[in-house]
């Protein structure tokens, strides 16, 4: 009787624990792209927040960054939405603009070096959607 009663409990106490890891969020995963334009490469990357704040990396060759000026936007297409991102500097060779996305869904990060376009998809929706 106890060896039964001990059984069930620690059988129980396996199914709780393994409750978390089976209805685990999924983990938003960074859009990356890298973008080579007159001979300069540029990593691009972009990651959402729970709270759906955006934020883009810009790197580049610490040597090449005074004749870069990155541009960026961020779009909505389906809904025709633009979200306005300040660049700011974040160090030599290095660029972050940070927006808060306004509704869930599929937005694009745009970023605009030169005359080139790095597009980025971002996926809004509430995670496991």
């Amino acid at each position: 009787m106890v060896w039964t009663v001990g059984t069930l409990f620690f059988g129980l106490v396996l199914i709780l624990a393994s409750i978390p890891l089976v209805f685990k969020p999924a983990q938003r995963t960074p859009s990356v792209a890298t973008l080579d334009t007159s001979g300069i490469t540029v990593n691009v990357s972009a990651s959402l927040a729970d709270d759906r704040t955006l934020t883009v990396f810009i790197r580049l060759p610490v040597d090449r960054a005074d004749i870069i000026d990155p541009r960026v936007q961020i779009v909505m297409t389906g809904h025709q939405m633009t979200v306005p991102a300040n660049v700011l500097s974040a160090g030599p060779g290095a660029y972050q603009a940070s927006a808060m996305l306004p509704m869930a869904g599929q937005w694009e990060v745009q970023v605009g070096i030169g005359d080139e376009i790095v597009r980025l998809p971002v996926d809004a929706n509430p995670a496991g959607l």
